[in-house]
């Protein structure tokens, strides 16, 4: 029950109205059986009374019913809402790192998954309400009726209740761990997704995928779950036999009990009868009930993670970036990591690098040597373990890095391409971005309007093209491209380094290129050169026909 007071403290108002109305749903339905069972016992009644008072407590039961059942939809999907934005803050406020050990899968299962089960859960008070206080109703009807029939009536329930909650508790085991499945299973249908194309093309891959991967996956949650409602079952059903045998008792067993009347067995035995479907309503809604509070642990779990190493800048204020920040210097900075296939850290760096204003600075090296990493450390997405990263000789603190990061414009790698242009709407948006994707040719292809892109379903190539629009929309003193001419064809690959390149240098931009491109390395002020996490060569160029290379040399 963790799970509704959890819930409740988000929509206080709507959980008190829906809560009110669903008791009153309840005990009027109780109040339906008394009516009815006396009416069938009564030798002298007023019919037309009778008849105006079933038809009043029968519109109220459902009016109360559909008002409840409202209210509360609506109250959770509103926290649905706000618990899905509150774990997107706190995953923008987290570091990128701790993201990444984190991984896709886990946070899309916290986000869809894990709140969908709580909204079934939180949605399902209402009805709660309804059948507690619909039994409350009975049990109360039944003690008019005969308090010492009551006692056994409520011995029995108890002992049922006692022996389902043992149920229950041991049903959770494998409802965690099938939600631990889901996790993987995000994993593997993102891998089927994103390889599509890899798995049509190999026969065997497909069948390996399908039948060692994927399979034992879904096999092992199914497994779970199915282990987890058969005792569910299993307790629901005993319960309806405890019910059975309780009603066979009191028609059977009590004829013979003095002050217990024909009238009194027969009472028991309808009002009995017409209670079994709210508890086996209640018992039902239980699994769900437990699904939510395995759910429940694993959202508090990740903003307890996210929470512990949140960013301290994500709370201050957004300030414009200055037209000229000035240089940037890093000072012995260093940054570990685990690569990939490597059981050891990689150390990158100390390194003691300067970039000035206008610089047009290329940096190259060979796979796993730590070009990437070096790109996120110098845009503020990773911070140093050690050393200082400076900007106009201001030291670069966790407090200012937030701020820090708005003066890079950049196009990773492994980029995402937006649909529309976040956070650019001005005036002449749309007739700028027009101008770049005529320069870039992509006009034919891609219009704007309103700053919303018709179209991102392009090639790669292409893709990239629209993001280097959007970085150049962006108009930031940095910009930093990762491998970006990797997926073009040579005349916008002449392009970029040519022209696109030389002009942002022209505007006082400081622009640094994580590249291989070695034919382009003459066009850069400066070529650094990365082996093992170190620097091992930095040499200035000069433009001219002759191709500079970086060689092992310390910084100049």
């Amino acid at each position: 029950m963790d799970i509704v007071f959890h819930l409740i403290g988000r929509s206080r108002i709507n959980i008190v109205l829906a809560v009110i109305t669903g008791i009153v749903s309840g005990l009027g339905s109780a109040a339906l059986i008394g009516l009815i069972n006396t009416e069938l016992h009564a030798t002298t009644s007023d019919f037309k009374l009778t008849i105006l008072l079933f038809a009043g407590v029968m519109v109220l039961v459902m009016l109360s019913q559909i008002v409840s059942t409202i209210v509360i939809m609506r109250a959770g999907q509103t926290a649905a809402r706000d618990l899905r934005m509150e774990l997107s803050h706190r995953i923008i406020r987290a570091p990128l790192r701790l993201l990444q050990q984190l991984g896709a899968p886990r946070l899309m299962a916290n986000l869809t998954e894990d709140v969908t089960v709580l909204v079934e859960s939180f949605q399902l008070i209402p009805q709660m309400c309804i059948n507690i206080s619909w039994v409350s109703g009975c049990l109360i009807y039944l003690g008019w009726l005969s308090w010492q029939l009551l006692i056994i009536v409520v011995v029995v329930m108890l002992l049922g209740v006692i022996i389902y909650q043992l149920s229950t508790r041991r049903a959770l085991r494998p409802l965690r761990a099938a939600r631990e499945q889901d996790d993987a299973l995000y994993a593997h249908f993102r891998g089927l997704i994103n390889g599509i194309k890899e798995i049509k093309l190999h026969q065997r891959r497909k069948k390996a995928f399908l039948a060692d991967v994927l399979y034992p996956t879904a096999e092992a949650c199914r497994k779970e779950i199915i282990s987890a409602m058969t005792l569910f079952i299993l307790a629901a059903a005993f319960g309806t036999l405890l019910l059975y045998c309780l009603i066979g008792f009191i028609l059977f067993e009590t004829n013979d009990w003095e002050m217990i009347t024909r009238e009194i067995v027969s009472g028991y035995a309808l009002t009995l009868l017409y209670m079994m479907a709210p508890l086996t309503t209640a018992l039902g809604d239980l699994p769900t009930f437990s699904r939510a509070s395995v759910a429940l642990g694993k959202i508090n779990h990740l903003k307890k993670e996210l929470t512990e190493q949140a960013e301290a800048s994500a709370n201050l204020k957004h300030t414009e970036s200055p037209a000229s920040p000035g240089k940037l210097e890093l000072l012995a900075v260093t940054h570990q990591y685990v690569r990939e296939g490597d059981e050891h850290k990689f150390t990158l760096g100390p390194l003691d690098l300067t970039f000035q204003p206008g610089e047009l600075v290329f940096i190259t090296g060979g796979n796993g040597s730590g070009k990437s990493t070096l790109g996120l450390l110098l845009v503020g997405l990773y911070s140093p373990e050690s050393g200082q990263i400076r900007m106009s000789g201001v030291e670069i603190t966790e407090a200012e890095r937030e701020n820090y990061r708005q003066q890079f414009a950049v196009v990773f790698s492994d980029f995402y391409l937006f649909e529309s242009l976040l956070g650019l709407l001005t005036d002449d948006l749309d007739q700028r971005a027009r101008t770049y994707l005529t320069e870039l040719q992509l006009d034919h292809k891609v219009t704007i309007a309103n700053g919303i892109f018709s179209t991102v379903e392009l090639s790669q190539g292409q893709r990239k093209r629209l993001a280097l629009v959007t970085a150049y929309l962006e108009d930031r003193p940095f910009y930093v491209f990762d491998e970006w001419a990797a997926d073009q064809d040579p005349l916008f690959k002449e392009l970029f380094y040519t022209v696109m390149l030389g002009d942002l240098k022209a505007r006082g931009k400081t622009v640094i290129v994580i590249t291989h491109d070695d034919h382009y390395f003459h066009l850069a002020d400066r070529c650094i050169r990365l082996e093992n996490g170190q620097i091992l060569g930095s040499q200035k160029t000069q433009l001219g026909p002759v191709h500079a290379t970086c060689l092992n040399m310390n910084e100049a």
